[in-house]
């Protein structure tokens, strides 16, 4: 599940900063916007067993989205822009981490 996560979420990571500004309501939204659309598009759905369906793949990648968009700061966006933080960065790949733990609950199969 991290790895759906990661491939879906990997334009995201990014590290924490001392001095960071709160992303507005508007803002947020559309990060998180952009984060559930990457996640969709890269995450597998299937109605074959072994996969996770449609609906599945849905209720995660808004659960983790909206997980990881709010630890974002204004900062942070500006820094994965401008490329002065990277996507490798191993404080992003934490956040992945812990919202795909938050969130991996909806690719289980019932």
């Amino acid at each position: 599940m991290t790895k759906f996560l990661q491939a879906g979420l990997c334009a995201a990571l990014l590290s924490s900063m001392a001095a960071a500004t709160p992303l507005s309501s508007g803002q947020h939204q559309l990060l998180q916007g952009f984060l559930m659309r990457s996640c969709v598009k890269r995450t597998p759905a299937s109605d074959g067993v072994g996969q996770p369906g449609n609906e599945q793949v849905q209720r995660y990648c808004q659960c983790a989205s909206e997980k990881l968009a709010g630890t974002f700061s204004e900062e942070e966006v500006m820094g994965v822009v401008t490329g002065q933080i990277k996507k490798d960065d191993p404080r992003g790949k934490q956040r992945l981490k812990e919202a795909s733990a938050a969130c991996g609950q909806y690719l289980e199969q019932h």
